[in-house]
């Protein structure tokens, strides 16, 4: 493995453990049916309204996911 992929694959962790631990520090205090709210939606039920929440990158044993929002009626909300 060459010195740039070691370097790549550290930073990916650390940013996932620091993603993590976001989540962990968000989600203290909160009760079933709000993490069951956030599972779902994917926001925290004060943050409803018209924004969507951003997309949000997860890489979990070294496979990446990019996980896109956007409205289910996209094309009618444009107009």
């Amino acid at each position: 493995m060459s010195a740039v992929s070691r370097r790549l694959k550290s930073l990916e962790e650390r940013t996932a453990l620091q993603q993590h631990r976001e989540l962990q520090r968000q989600s203290q205090g909160r009760s079933h049916d709000e993490h069951s709210f956030f599972i779902v939606h994917g926001f925290w039920p004060e943050n409803a309204g018209d924004e969507l929440p951003p997309g949000m990158e997860f890489t979990v044993r070294g496979i990446k996911t990019v996980v896109i929002t956007q409205w289910k009626d996209e094309d009618q909300r444009k107009t």
